[in-house]
């Protein structure tokens, strides 16, 4: 074997770190052995009529996949934990998000249950109607509404039924119900 093929067969699959992100271009360039590649492109989830964009962070653990052996061809596939204290969870029926600021979204397939944990505000925006199908809908805080509030069914305020309730009248006796 030539020794340009032995670098080629070598470089076919190389393990290493992402050393710097270039967002704007969607590039990497990592630290494989003794070596820095040039900027290369990630591996996303999805990039064509869905897209999505988790970039990869400095220090994290790829692979650099390089047909022919030839790294100036490569593409990079990031994912890999470097420890057990880098993955956010050890349990086979949770799936996780983690971010940097300390967000966590996780869904436990076992519970039926998704998790939104460390976030400061949430907006979800629909151009026509949000259903809420649940039982039950519980806030444990203060409710802001701007628009109009339609009810089919009675409304209960501090222990008051807003269609069932009476005042007391002028002659000590008490009003009827609302209609």
């Amino acid at each position: 074997m030539t020794a340009e093929l032995n670098r080629r067969i070598d470089n076919i699959i190389r393990f290493g770190t992402i050393a710097e992100v270039n967002h704007d271009k969607r590039r990497v360039k990592v630290l494989s052995g003794g070596i820095k590649t040039d900027w290369l492109p990630w591996l996303e989830w999805r990039a064509g009529t869905t897209r999505s964009w988790s970039p990869p962070t400095v220090n994290e653990q790829c692979v650099i996949l390089a047909a022919s052996g030839e790294l100036t061809m490569a593409v990079v596939l990031t994912g890999i934990y470097t420890t057990t204290h880098n993955n956010p969870s050890q349990s086979a029926d949770e799936h996780v998000i983690e971010f940097a600021d300390g967000a966590r979204m996780v869904y436990n397939q076992q519970a039926h249950a998704l998790t939104v944990t460390g976030i400061s505000t949430a907006t979800i925006q629909a151009s026509s109607q949000i259903v809420l199908d649940t039982p039950l809908v519980k806030c444990t805080g203060d409710v802001e509404v701007s628009g109009k509030v339609t009810s089919g069914d009675d409304q209960i305020a501090g222990g008051i039924s807003t269609m069932h309730h009476t005042h007391r009248g002028d002659s000590g006796g008490t009003t009827e119900q609302p209609q």
